[in-house]
Protein backbone atom coordinates (compact mmCIF):
# COMPACT_ATOMS: atom_id res chain seq x y z
CA UNK A 1 0.00 0.00 0.00
CA UNK A 2 1.39 3.46 -1.00
CA UNK A 3 1.87 6.09 1.69
CA UNK A 4 -1.09 8.27 0.69
CA UNK A 5 -1.77 9.96 4.58
CA UNK A 6 -0.29 13.49 3.01
CA UNK A 7 -3.13 13.51 0.58
CA UNK A 8 -6.09 12.95 2.91
CA UNK A 9 -8.16 16.08 3.48
CA UNK A 10 -8.45 15.09 7.66
CA UNK A 11 -4.89 15.83 7.21
CA UNK A 12 -4.76 18.71 5.21
CA UNK A 13 -7.20 20.27 7.73
CA UNK A 14 -5.01 19.12 11.02
CA UNK A 15 -2.13 20.94 9.37
CA UNK A 16 -3.74 23.82 8.60
CA UNK A 17 -4.98 24.05 12.39
CA UNK A 18 -1.40 23.83 13.34
CA UNK A 19 0.02 26.45 11.25
CA UNK A 20 -2.33 28.82 12.61
CA UNK A 21 -2.07 27.79 15.82
CA UNK A 22 1.97 28.33 15.29
CA UNK A 23 0.80 31.78 14.02
CA UNK A 24 -1.37 32.66 16.78
CA UNK A 25 1.73 31.62 19.48
CA UNK A 26 3.90 33.78 17.26
CA UNK A 27 2.17 36.92 17.30
CA UNK A 28 0.55 36.35 20.99
CA UNK A 29 4.55 36.44 21.78
CA UNK A 30 5.73 39.60 20.04
CA UNK A 31 6.81 41.85 22.86
CA UNK A 32 8.59 44.93 21.47
CA UNK A 33 9.85 46.65 24.57
CA UNK A 34 11.91 43.28 24.81
CA UNK A 35 13.00 43.44 21.13
CA UNK A 36 14.09 47.56 21.83
CA UNK A 37 15.80 46.15 25.14
CA UNK A 38 17.58 43.51 23.44
CA UNK A 39 18.74 45.67 20.48
CA UNK A 40 20.19 48.01 22.83
CA UNK A 41 22.18 45.37 24.80
CA UNK A 42 23.76 43.95 21.37
CA UNK A 43 27.58 44.64 20.99
CA UNK A 44 30.00 44.31 18.56
CA UNK A 45 33.62 42.14 18.54
CA UNK A 46 35.83 42.62 15.69
CA UNK A 47 36.95 39.81 12.95
CA UNK A 48 40.05 38.35 14.23
CA UNK A 49 42.84 37.32 12.32
CA UNK A 50 45.63 37.46 15.14
CA UNK A 51 45.75 35.51 18.48
CA UNK A 52 48.01 33.44 20.61
CA UNK A 53 46.58 31.27 22.62
CA UNK A 54 45.28 26.91 22.72
CA UNK A 55 41.85 25.66 22.45
CA UNK A 56 40.35 21.88 22.57
CA UNK A 57 37.07 21.01 21.78
CA UNK A 58 34.96 17.53 22.20
CA UNK A 59 32.38 15.69 21.55
CA UNK A 60 30.93 12.51 21.92
CA UNK A 61 28.31 9.99 20.39
CA UNK A 62 27.81 5.40 20.77
CA UNK A 63 25.65 3.33 19.98
CA UNK A 64 22.84 3.28 22.65
CA UNK A 65 22.28 0.34 22.67
CA UNK A 66 24.47 -1.59 19.78
CA UNK A 67 23.05 -5.43 21.12
CA UNK A 68 20.05 -6.74 23.19
CA UNK A 69 19.41 -10.32 24.22
CA UNK A 70 16.83 -11.92 26.53
CA UNK A 71 16.93 -8.59 29.48
CA UNK A 72 20.77 -7.78 28.70
CA UNK A 73 21.47 -4.75 26.49
CA UNK A 74 25.30 -3.63 25.72
CA UNK A 75 25.62 0.05 25.22
CA UNK A 76 28.54 1.63 23.30
CA UNK A 77 29.82 5.13 24.31
CA UNK A 78 32.47 7.06 22.36
CA UNK A 79 34.15 10.32 22.88
CA UNK A 80 37.11 12.40 20.95
CA UNK A 81 38.68 15.66 21.99
CA UNK A 82 41.52 17.88 19.84
CA UNK A 83 44.17 20.21 21.31
CA UNK A 84 45.31 23.11 18.87
CA UNK A 85 47.53 25.82 18.75
CA UNK A 86 47.47 29.53 16.99
CA UNK A 87 49.74 29.10 13.88
CA UNK A 88 50.65 32.49 12.16
CA UNK A 89 51.09 30.30 9.08
CA UNK A 90 48.48 28.21 9.54
CA UNK A 91 45.78 29.37 11.72
CA UNK A 92 45.91 26.50 13.56
CA UNK A 93 48.19 23.68 14.32
CA UNK A 94 47.18 20.79 15.70
CA UNK A 95 49.07 19.30 18.55
CA UNK A 96 49.74 15.43 20.20
CA UNK A 97 47.95 15.65 23.50
CA UNK A 98 47.97 11.77 25.30
CA UNK A 99 44.32 11.04 25.33
CA UNK A 100 42.78 9.20 22.45
CA UNK A 101 39.30 8.53 21.61
CA UNK A 102 37.56 7.02 24.85
CA UNK A 103 35.32 4.03 24.08
CA UNK A 104 33.06 2.02 26.89
CA UNK A 105 30.60 -0.66 26.44
CA UNK A 106 28.46 -0.95 29.25
CA UNK A 107 26.53 -4.64 30.05
CA UNK A 108 23.23 -3.63 31.62
CA UNK A 109 20.55 -6.15 32.89
CA UNK A 110 16.86 -5.92 34.78
CA UNK A 111 18.81 -6.47 37.83
CA UNK A 112 19.21 -3.25 39.53
CA UNK A 113 22.05 -4.19 41.75
CA UNK A 114 24.19 -5.30 38.24
CA UNK A 115 22.74 -2.46 36.19
CA UNK A 116 23.95 0.09 39.07
CA UNK A 117 27.36 -1.93 39.69
CA UNK A 118 27.86 -1.43 35.58
CA UNK A 119 27.06 1.83 34.92
CA UNK A 120 29.04 3.30 38.04
CA UNK A 121 32.20 1.35 36.46
CA UNK A 122 31.21 2.51 33.67
CA UNK A 123 31.58 6.35 34.62
CA UNK A 124 34.34 5.84 36.79
CA UNK A 125 36.47 3.91 33.51
CA UNK A 126 35.59 7.10 31.58
CA UNK A 127 36.43 9.66 33.85
CA UNK A 128 39.34 8.00 35.19
CA UNK A 129 38.36 8.51 39.22
CA UNK A 130 35.81 7.00 41.33
CA UNK A 131 32.08 8.43 41.44
CA UNK A 132 32.37 9.27 44.70
CA UNK A 133 35.33 11.90 44.16
CA UNK A 134 33.31 13.94 41.67
CA UNK A 135 30.28 13.40 43.78
CA UNK A 136 32.76 15.32 46.93
CA UNK A 137 34.75 17.74 44.81
CA UNK A 138 31.67 19.03 42.43
CA UNK A 139 30.11 22.42 43.58
CA UNK A 140 27.18 20.66 41.71
CA UNK A 141 25.45 20.07 45.02
CA UNK A 142 26.20 23.80 46.31
CA UNK A 143 23.59 24.88 43.50
CA UNK A 144 20.62 23.81 45.25
CA UNK A 145 19.10 22.80 48.55
CA UNK A 146 20.26 19.09 50.07
CA UNK A 147 23.68 19.28 49.33
CA UNK A 148 24.79 16.50 51.86
CA UNK A 149 21.75 14.26 49.87
CA UNK A 150 23.25 14.98 46.34
CA UNK A 151 26.83 13.94 47.45
CA UNK A 152 25.39 10.26 48.06
CA UNK A 153 25.81 7.48 45.28
CA UNK A 154 21.94 6.33 46.43
CA UNK A 155 21.11 10.08 44.87
CA UNK A 156 22.11 9.18 41.45
CA UNK A 157 19.33 8.12 39.07
CA UNK A 158 19.88 4.54 37.15
CA UNK A 159 17.14 4.11 34.19
CA UNK A 160 16.20 0.57 33.57
CA UNK A 161 18.47 -1.34 30.95
CA UNK A 162 16.09 -0.72 28.00
CA UNK A 163 15.45 2.59 28.62
CA UNK A 164 17.90 3.85 25.77
CA UNK A 165 17.01 7.38 25.52
CA UNK A 166 18.10 8.02 29.27
CA UNK A 167 20.89 5.59 29.51
CA UNK A 168 21.73 7.48 25.87
CA UNK A 169 21.99 10.56 27.07
CA UNK A 170 23.64 10.17 30.13
CA UNK A 171 26.63 7.93 28.89
CA UNK A 172 26.92 10.52 26.08
CA UNK A 173 27.49 13.29 27.91
CA UNK A 174 29.25 11.74 30.14
CA UNK A 175 32.01 10.09 28.13
CA UNK A 176 31.82 14.24 26.33
CA UNK A 177 32.71 15.83 29.74
CA UNK A 178 35.32 12.65 30.46
CA UNK A 179 37.29 13.97 27.48
CA UNK A 180 36.29 17.59 28.62
CA UNK A 181 37.91 17.02 31.46
CA UNK A 182 41.30 15.25 30.25
CA UNK A 183 41.98 18.37 28.46
CA UNK A 184 41.11 20.84 31.34
CA UNK A 185 44.09 18.74 33.02
CA UNK A 186 46.33 18.32 30.53
CA UNK A 187 46.20 21.71 28.46
CA UNK A 188 47.97 25.07 29.48
CA UNK A 189 47.13 27.59 30.97
CA UNK A 190 44.53 29.92 29.37
CA UNK A 191 43.25 27.22 27.15
CA UNK A 192 39.49 27.16 25.70
CA UNK A 193 38.26 24.11 26.29
CA UNK A 194 34.64 24.10 24.62
CA UNK A 195 32.14 21.46 24.54
CA UNK A 196 29.03 21.34 21.90
CA UNK A 197 25.80 22.23 23.89
CA UNK A 198 25.15 24.13 27.06
CA UNK A 199 25.41 23.66 30.50
CA UNK A 200 22.13 22.67 31.56
CA UNK A 201 21.48 20.61 34.87
CA UNK A 202 18.00 18.99 34.47
CA UNK A 203 17.59 17.89 37.68
CA UNK A 204 19.15 21.03 39.77
CA UNK A 205 16.32 21.77 41.50
CA UNK A 206 15.60 18.65 42.50
CA UNK A 207 15.88 18.39 46.47
CA UNK A 208 17.57 14.67 46.46
CA UNK A 209 17.91 13.03 43.48
CA UNK A 210 20.46 13.45 40.55
CA UNK A 211 22.15 12.37 37.25
CA UNK A 212 25.63 11.62 37.51
CA UNK A 213 26.87 13.74 34.53
CA UNK A 214 25.43 16.85 36.26
CA UNK A 215 28.25 16.31 38.97
CA UNK A 216 30.70 16.08 36.37
CA UNK A 217 29.96 18.91 34.35
CA UNK A 218 30.42 21.22 37.25
CA UNK A 219 33.26 19.13 38.45
CA UNK A 220 34.94 20.30 35.05
CA UNK A 221 34.15 23.52 35.98
CA UNK A 222 35.80 23.69 39.33
CA UNK A 223 38.94 21.55 37.78
CA UNK A 224 38.94 24.58 35.29
CA UNK A 225 39.05 26.99 37.61
CA UNK A 226 41.68 25.71 39.60
CA UNK A 227 44.19 25.09 36.68
CA UNK A 228 43.13 28.42 34.76
CA UNK A 229 41.22 27.06 31.93
CA UNK A 230 38.63 28.84 30.15
CA UNK A 231 35.45 26.04 30.19
CA UNK A 232 32.15 26.54 28.11
CA UNK A 233 29.88 24.81 26.40
CA UNK A 234 28.63 26.38 22.93
CA UNK A 235 24.93 25.38 21.55
CA UNK A 236 24.48 25.60 17.91
CA UNK A 237 20.53 26.79 18.32
CA UNK A 238 19.67 29.99 20.76
CA UNK A 239 16.54 28.19 21.96
CA UNK A 240 14.92 31.49 22.13
CA UNK A 241 11.08 31.62 22.56
CA UNK A 242 9.22 32.37 19.92
CA UNK A 243 8.48 35.53 19.33
CA UNK A 244 11.69 36.84 20.05
CA UNK A 245 13.47 38.28 17.17
CA UNK A 246 17.19 38.47 18.21
CA UNK A 247 18.49 38.93 13.92
CA UNK A 248 15.85 41.84 13.66
CA UNK A 249 17.38 43.00 16.92
CA UNK A 250 20.98 43.06 15.45
CA UNK A 251 19.59 44.36 12.62
CA UNK A 252 18.12 47.28 14.52
CA UNK A 253 21.43 47.27 16.83
CA UNK A 254 24.37 47.85 14.34
CA UNK A 255 22.56 48.88 10.89
CA UNK A 256 23.77 46.31 8.91
CA UNK A 257 20.97 43.94 6.61
CA UNK A 258 22.88 40.79 7.49
CA UNK A 259 25.07 41.31 10.49
CA UNK A 260 27.75 38.99 11.80
CA UNK A 261 30.51 39.32 14.72
CA UNK A 262 27.98 40.44 17.62
CA UNK A 263 27.35 39.17 20.97
CA UNK A 264 24.81 39.74 23.88
CA UNK A 265 24.70 38.31 27.10
CA UNK A 266 21.36 36.36 28.10
CA UNK A 267 19.30 38.65 30.94
CA UNK A 268 18.81 37.60 33.89
CA UNK A 269 15.97 39.34 36.47
CA UNK A 270 18.53 38.80 38.90
CA UNK A 271 20.89 41.06 36.84
CA UNK A 272 19.12 42.90 34.40
CA UNK A 273 15.40 42.81 36.01
CA UNK A 274 14.30 41.05 32.91
CA UNK A 275 14.37 38.12 30.61
CA UNK A 276 13.71 36.87 27.27
CA UNK A 277 12.10 33.36 28.42
CA UNK A 278 8.89 33.82 30.15
CA UNK A 279 8.78 32.25 34.20
CA UNK A 280 7.62 28.81 32.94
CA UNK A 281 10.16 28.03 30.13
CA UNK A 282 13.19 26.97 30.05
CA UNK A 283 15.74 27.77 32.60
CA UNK A 284 18.67 29.66 30.79
CA UNK A 285 20.98 30.52 31.91
CA UNK A 286 21.45 27.11 33.42
CA UNK A 287 22.01 26.97 37.41
CA UNK A 288 25.61 28.13 38.19
CA UNK A 289 25.87 29.39 34.35
CA UNK A 290 26.01 32.67 32.60
CA UNK A 291 24.57 32.39 28.82
CA UNK A 292 25.39 34.78 25.74
CA UNK A 293 23.76 34.61 22.35
CA UNK A 294 26.42 34.95 19.54
CA UNK A 295 27.25 35.23 15.86
CA UNK A 296 30.06 34.40 14.23
CA UNK A 297 29.42 34.74 10.56
CA UNK A 298 26.30 35.91 8.81
CA UNK A 299 25.76 32.35 6.96
CA UNK A 300 25.86 30.67 10.73
CA UNK A 301 23.05 30.60 12.90
CA UNK A 302 22.81 32.20 16.36
CA UNK A 303 24.79 30.47 18.45
CA UNK A 304 24.38 30.27 22.49
CA UNK A 305 27.27 30.24 24.83
CA UNK A 306 27.27 29.11 28.20
CA UNK A 307 30.20 29.99 30.83
CA UNK A 308 30.30 28.56 34.27
CA UNK A 309 28.95 31.82 36.55
CA UNK A 310 31.98 31.73 39.21
CA UNK A 311 34.70 31.83 36.22
CA UNK A 312 32.78 34.73 34.49
CA UNK A 313 32.48 36.62 37.56
CA UNK A 314 36.39 36.31 38.34
CA UNK A 315 37.69 36.86 34.71
CA UNK A 316 35.04 38.74 33.00
CA UNK A 317 33.19 40.35 35.15
CA UNK A 318 35.53 42.67 36.36
CA UNK A 319 37.39 46.31 35.72
CA UNK A 320 36.26 46.34 32.09
CA UNK A 321 33.74 44.03 30.71
CA UNK A 322 33.09 44.72 27.54
CA UNK A 323 36.83 44.83 26.68
CA UNK A 324 37.03 41.01 28.50
CA UNK A 325 34.00 40.37 26.64
CA UNK A 326 35.71 41.33 23.21
CA UNK A 327 38.88 39.04 23.98
CA UNK A 328 36.53 36.53 24.42
CA UNK A 329 35.21 36.48 21.41
CA UNK A 330 37.62 37.61 19.84
CA UNK A 331 39.14 34.55 20.48
CA UNK A 332 36.16 32.73 19.33
CA UNK A 333 36.14 33.75 16.47
CA UNK A 334 39.98 33.16 15.32
CA UNK A 335 39.31 29.63 16.29
CA UNK A 336 36.15 29.42 13.78
CA UNK A 337 37.98 30.29 10.72
CA UNK A 338 38.90 27.49 9.65
CA UNK A 339 37.07 26.59 6.18
CA UNK A 340 35.81 23.09 6.77
CA UNK A 341 33.67 24.51 9.49
CA UNK A 342 33.69 28.52 8.75
CA UNK A 343 31.64 30.20 11.64
CA UNK A 344 32.03 27.78 13.79
CA UNK A 345 35.12 26.69 16.07
CA UNK A 346 36.99 24.21 14.60
CA UNK A 347 38.69 22.07 17.52
CA UNK A 348 35.07 21.30 18.20
CA UNK A 349 34.30 20.02 14.70
CA UNK A 350 37.66 18.29 14.83
CA UNK A 351 36.38 16.59 17.67
CA UNK A 352 32.99 15.32 16.47
CA UNK A 353 34.59 13.93 13.50
CA UNK A 354 36.88 11.39 15.28
CA UNK A 355 34.11 10.57 17.76
CA UNK A 356 31.23 9.53 15.18
CA UNK A 357 30.58 6.57 14.02
CA UNK A 358 29.19 6.01 10.63
CA UNK A 359 26.68 3.10 10.12
CA UNK A 360 28.90 0.46 9.05
CA UNK A 361 31.21 0.88 12.10
CA UNK A 362 27.87 0.54 14.30
CA UNK A 363 27.57 -2.66 12.27
CA UNK A 364 31.40 -4.16 12.95
CA UNK A 365 31.00 -3.36 16.41
CA UNK A 366 27.84 -5.06 16.90
CA UNK A 367 29.47 -8.12 14.93
CA UNK A 368 32.03 -8.00 16.74
CA UNK A 369 30.33 -7.63 19.88
CA UNK A 370 27.84 -11.20 18.59
CA UNK A 371 31.03 -12.88 17.73
CA UNK A 372 32.64 -12.26 21.20
CA UNK A 373 29.68 -12.87 23.22
CA UNK A 374 29.17 -16.70 20.72
CA UNK A 375 32.77 -17.35 21.90
CA UNK A 376 32.10 -17.18 25.15
CA UNK A 377 29.53 -19.42 25.34
CA UNK A 378 26.21 -17.73 24.65
CA UNK A 379 24.08 -18.95 21.57
CA UNK A 380 24.38 -17.09 18.52
CA UNK A 381 19.95 -17.19 18.37
CA UNK A 382 19.84 -14.91 20.88
CA UNK A 383 20.70 -11.97 19.26
CA UNK A 384 17.97 -12.71 16.66
CA UNK A 385 16.57 -9.26 15.65
CA UNK A 386 12.40 -9.74 15.85
CA UNK A 387 11.63 -7.19 13.52
CA UNK A 388 14.07 -7.99 10.92
CA UNK A 389 12.48 -11.89 11.30
CA UNK A 390 9.15 -10.22 10.94
CA UNK A 391 9.29 -7.74 8.33
CA UNK A 392 8.37 -4.80 10.43
CA UNK A 393 12.34 -3.77 10.12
Amino acid sequence: MRFDVHLRKTVQLQLASVAQSMADWDSHQSNIDIQERLASAIRRFSHTTRWTGHCGGVDGTGDFPAISYADSFVYVSVAAGALYQSDPVSGLKELDHDTGPLVEFTWLTSSHQQRQSALLASFEQLVGTSVEDVLQHSDYADLGSSGVEKRRINSLIIPPAHDAGNLGIQLRTTAELAAALRLIESAPKGTLVLTDGTMSLPLAGRSKQSLFFEHLRRYCCVRARDRGVVFASLSKSSGLPTGIRIEDAAKAALGINEPEHWFVRVPTKQLDDWSLFPDDGPQVPPTGAVSYLVRFHRKTPVMRLDLDQQYWQSAIATDDIEKNEQELFASLDYVSHDQRAYGYPYPIKAAHDRASLTEHERAVLRQQLVESAVQAGISRNAFRDPSQMTGHR
